[in-house]
């Protein structure tokens, strides 16, 4: 009992503290890379936990962690979907199917999008006459192999490309993750590699009005935006039909603006789930929430959920996820 309440303390000491404990190096430098979207939660079981999700057996292995493909069942048709503000908008979908029972496939594709956005020059800061959209999308492809009871490994080759009027940039990036499970209260480990891949030009492009031809020059260089994370996941305390896991993730991203991860998670007979979560990071102030639900439509096993994670720019984001597996699949 006193241990519980020491822990208890301590994380709420760490939920009121005001400094972050661990460093925020080059922290003015977040956000140099291209395809900055990859690192938001879009799937409401990551979101609701604060982006605790590495070692989460949750369906949205493509976003997360690849390795978790074969970490239970987490075949189906999977998607996410999350509103900015500003006519900004983040989709998500993926489909995983097992080829054995040690062996999942499965494909993604994550996107972001915006509406018209006036297009503003050095020269004319009141506006070209322009309206110009924003379209970053990428499509992966993803494989997980279970190679024991206990670890699991997974990887996935992703293209990708970013159009802001006239930029354009192409990327290729890997994913690369493992996860491992012991037999005592369900303790999880993982690691992984995210969007790691070369740097790429960003290529500006124009037709002039009296010509036909193209000219293209490489106006500058973007990288992915790789991460490497560790996360482990446990049950904190069990009684019946009740269950609650707590979990804890780092991330090590190439801009050096570290950040960790705490969350926690209620389940009711493994039927209703909610989560809280809090990323210790300067632009976050306030935790995540999130809760899920499982049913069926038309006998086809279905998990709705739906979570709210705080804005930079202030107040919450609605993150809102779907997954569908056939009857036949479970077989």
């Amino acid at each position: 009992m006193v241990k519980r309440l020491l822990l208890i303390l301590v994380l709420g000491s760490c939920f009121t503290a005001h400094a972050q404990l661990l460093p925020n190096y080059g922290e003015e430098r977040a956000g140099l890379s291209s395809f900055t979207f990859l690192k938001s939660p879009i799937d409401p079981w990551s979101a609701g936990l604060g982006g605790t999700s590495l070692s989460n057996k949750s369906a949205y292995a493509l976003s997360t962690n690849p390795a978790l493909l074969t970490a239970g069942n987490q075949q189906g048709l999977l998607s996410g979907s999350r509103y900015l503000g500003a006519s900004i908008g983040h989709d998500f979908v993926s489909l995983s199917k097992a080829r054995n029972a040690n062996q999942t496939i499965g494909i993604s594709v994550n996107s972001l999008y915006s509406g018209g956005i006036r297009e503003r020059t050095v020269w004319q800061p009141e506006g070209t006459g322009r309206i110009v959209n924003g379209a970053l999308t990428t499509v992966g492809l993803g494989v997980a192999q279970r190679f024991s009871d206990y670890f699991n490994a997974g990887i996935q080759l992703k293209y990708g490309q970013e159009q802001l009027g006239a930029f354009v940039a192409h990327s290729v990036a890997v994913d690369l993750g493992f996860h491992y499970e012991l037999d005592y209260r369900e303790l999880t480990f993982a690691a992984a590699i995210l969007n790691f891949g070369p740097s790429t030009p960003i290529i500006q492009s124009g037709v002039l009005p009296t010509t036909v031809n193209t000219d293209t020059t490489a106006s500058s260089v973007a990288a992915p935006p790789q991460v490497f994370s560790m996360g482990m996941r446990f049950i904190a305390w069990e009684e019946g039909k009740h269950k609650v896991y707590s979990s804890f993730q780092l991330n090590h991203p190439s801009d050096n603006n570290e950040n960790y991860s705490v969350g926690a998670e209620y389940l009711f007979m493994n039927l209703f789930e909610v989560q809280l979560g809090y990323r210790f990071v300067s632009k976050w102030g306030a935790p995540s929430f999130g809760f899920s639900t499982k049913t069926n439509l038309g006998g086809w096993p279905m998990k709705m959920g739906v979570s709210a994670i705080p804005s930079p720019a202030g107040g919450y984001q609605t993150v809102i996820g779907l997954r569908i597996t056939p009857l036949t699949w479970l077989q």
